[in-house]
């Protein structure tokens, strides 16, 4: 739908790396990554290609190289992987086990060989989230990585909801992805679904979305629609004509020093950016 940063834009302004964050997401066909600080000053912003056929420890290898490897064996003061998935359920915490990840994961789908299973901590609503991604991925950066944190998108974007979200009125986040659409949908403040749904064009996404807030009788006059990731303006407007308050969901205020960075449109970066 959209075109994304197709090399890398950075600041030459020196930072100690125990105040950096390093974000990455993995895709298809690439990824993506930031460097922020702490004080949120955006310092780098990456959209690489891979080659097809790379292992996994091969892509990881490709992914340090291209941040850049003495910077990467000196450490950030925070690295997340983010890999996309389709599979995840989110438990509270005072219900949550941690030898029960399979059998919370069992509730809502089912995991592939080859698939590990991992969690990660929602400070904003008190809760686990648990989800199956590549084992062989998800080692390769441990290993290369060390100290790096798996998460899958839905960690990012429910704090992302969470920031923006209304204590009185709907609120769905809505992000597009290469084949995929990740909702969440919260009301009053709270969590009400979080879930990802194939999505093949503009049209799939569309329907998952009103579905969405018809089933979740979530369909109200105050109710706000953002909408991240892979979108243009073709389909932004399109989402106008069936909801009634659309935004793009821009992420945190991030300063910078680099004016190139004026030109990022910051919405189809979310799960790096927020």
């Amino acid at each position: 739908m959209s075109q994304l940063v197709t090399d890398i834009i950075t600041t030459d302004r020196p930072v100690a790396n125990s105040e950096k964050r390093l974000s990455i997401c993995l895709r298809s066909n690439g990824f993506s990554f930031s460097v922020t600080t702490v004080d949120t000053l955006l310092l780098t912003v990456g959209d690489c290609p891979l080659s097809e056929g790379m292992s996994a420890m091969e892509v990881a290898r490709q992914v340090a190289k291209t941040i850049g490897e003495d910077e990467v064996a000196l450490g950030f003061k925070q690295m997340n992987l983010i890999l996309p998935t389709m599979q995840s359920v989110c438990v509270p915490a005072h219900l949550y086990d941690p030898s029960a990840d399979r059998q919370y994961l069992a509730t809502a789908a089912r995991v592939g060989e080859g698939s590990g299973i991992y969690h990660s901590y929602l400070s904003s609503l008190n809760a686990y989230l648990v989800f199956a991604a590549p084992a062989d991925m998800a080692t390769a950066f441990k290993v290369t990585l060390p100290g790096i944190d798996i998460l899958c998108q839905h960690a990012v974007l429910i704090e992302a909801a969470h920031r923006s979200a209304s204590s009185s009125h709907p609120y769905i986040l809505l992000h597009v992805r290469e084949g995929a659409a990740d909702i969440e949908a919260f009301f009053n403040g709270n969590l009400l679904l979080t879930n990802s749904y194939p999505a093949g064009d503009s049209e799939e996404v569309l329907y998952h979305a009103l579905s969405v807030m018809k089933h979740l009788h979530l369909e109200t006059p105050d109710m706000e629609l953002a909408i991240c990731g892979l979108v243009d303006r073709t389909f932004f407007s399109r989402m106008q004509h069936f909801f009634p308050n659309v935004t793009l969901y821009t992420g945190k205020p991030y300063t910078f020093l680099n004016p190139d960075f004026q030109t990022l449109h910051t919405y189809r970066h979310t799960l790096i950016l927020s």
